[in-house]
């Protein structure tokens, strides 16, 4: 009876063993597929470059990513100098026609307000009558004027610091 137990018990643990190796051989295959594919991308890497020209390479790359940062610093401070002319450049149009006179056919009186980002600028009413006409210039600082102003310009002023 105990050479039967012995026998099979001996049949499980080779059956066992059996399984143990097959796994075995499985996992070493998969390591050398993925070894045989990692060889690949560094042979790929490292094709026709010893480490000489591959340190020079990176070294160019470095130098060109310096050459970049260096002219970025430059665009950005050329940006801020435009941004700072813009914001002192006339950016707000508006223009108002009226009848100035009652006497005048039509609209042909004008109030032309031009103002830049902080609302200051000029107001340009030009008044035109049968023998004339007259252009008058106010200047405009933070959206007021240091003169009086008709109903047509406090109008046009307003509509343009509103854009």
């Amino acid at each position: 009876m105990t050479n039967f137990l012995n026998s099979v018990s001996m049949e499980y643990v080779m059956i066992g063993l059996a399984g143990v190796l097959a796994l075995a051989l499985i996992l070493v295959i998969v390591a050398l597929v993925k070894v045989s594919k990692l060889k690949k991308r560094y042979e790929k890497f490292l094709s026709g470059k010893d480490g000489k020209s591959l340190e020079e390479s990176i070294i160019k790359k470095f130098e060109k990513l310096n050459e970049i940062i260096v002219e970025q610093d430059f665009l950005e401070g050329e940006i801020q100098r435009i941004d700072e002319e813009h914001r002192s450049s006339f950016s707000k149009m508006e223009v108002y026609k009226y009848n100035a006179f009652s006497d005048m056919g039509g609209e042909t009186s004008f109030v032309i307000a031009l103002l830049d980002h902080n609302n200051n600028g000029t107001l340009l009413n030009g008044m035109s009558s049968q023998n004339a006409t007259y252009v008058y210039a106010k200047e405009i600082k933070d959206g007021a004027a240091k003169v009086a102003l008709s109903d047509e310009e406090k109008t046009t002023l307003e509509k343009c610091m509103n854009k």
